[in-house]
């Protein structure tokens, strides 16, 4: 009964660490994403830019 304790209690305060490490990895990711995503839209475009199409 004891070692059921102990595990609960173990369990409970794993979540919320878990759950943080998943947001830092998951903000990570989405930041990546977006700066991957930003240059190669701004590469698309560079051309127009400078022959002033744009």
């Amino acid at each position: 009964m004891d070692y059921e304790k102990e595990r609960k209690k173990l369990l409970k305060s794993a979540l919320p660490v878990m759950g943080a490490i998943f947001l830092v990895v998951a903000s990570a990711a989405y930041i990546l994403f977006r700066a991957m995503s930003n240059r190669a839209y701004y590469e698309k475009w560079k051309d127009y830019d400078e022959c002033g199409l744009s």
